[in-house]
């Protein structure tokens, strides 16, 4: 099991007035909110990604009120942060290939899928060099 850590990070935040995002900077990263009031898993996934992966760039999206009228999430206890949306820059990814990283993370979240509701996960995971290439296009 991963320790709780706490999140060590002090950010300045701004409202980014399209798609309701919440943009915070700091110093070592960069995190984008999906909202001004983000909820306790939400929040939990941000801090543990940040405190094991460092990320240079985390940007989280709340996609659980696209499945809130599928038929299993009819009958689950949280609906509200059921399914999310991360796109994840971090250099613990040098060197391990999509799935390695997208199991580091679901490992970093097997609490919250075990005992907290979260249901489903889209990532897209790079290397600061792999997100560089990916601007430059």
């Amino acid at each position: 099991m991963i320790p709780n850590i706490p999140f060590y990070f002090m950010f300045r935040s701004f409202t980014r007035s399209a798609g309701h995002l919440r943009h915070m900077s700091g110093t070592a990263s960069q995190i984008i909110k999906s909202s001004e009031a983000p909820g306790p898993i939400e929040e939990l996934i941000i801090s543990k990604i940040t405190a094991h992966l460092k990320p240079s760039f985390l940007k989280i999206a709340n996609d659980s009120h696209k499945h809130s009228h599928h038929q299993p999430m009819q009958e689950a206890s949280n609906v509200k942060e059921s399914h999310f949306r991360l796109d994840v820059v971090s250099e613990e990814f040098k060197g391990k290939n999509m799935p390695a990283r997208h199991r580091l993370i679901y490992l970093l979240l097997d609490d919250e899928f075990q005992n907290k509701g979260l249901h489903a996960l889209q990532m897209k995971t790079k290397t600061a060099e792999e997100a560089e290439k990916t601007k430059r296009r």
